[in-house]
């Protein structure tokens, strides 16, 4: 973990594994969407499309 990573928002974390739990837990469908097109790490953008598109069509993650 670098320093800067106390400061910044999971999404934006140095960490993919964190990204990636940020991903799992998120209902903010325009910003999965962001993530799936923009982050650096392949899993995250898939993991974020595949969330992002799962809260467009209604529907939500059991718990």
């Amino acid at each position: 973990m670098k320093f800067k990573d106390l400061f910044v928002p999971r999404y934006i974390h140095s960490d993919p594994q964190v990204r990636l739990n940020f991903v799992k837990n998120s209902n903010d469908a325009k910003l999965l969407k962001q993530m799936s097109e923009k982050d650096q790490d392949a899993q995250v953008r898939g993991a974020a499309a595949e969330r992002a598109e799962m809260l467009m069509a209604g529907q939500r993650q059991p718990a």
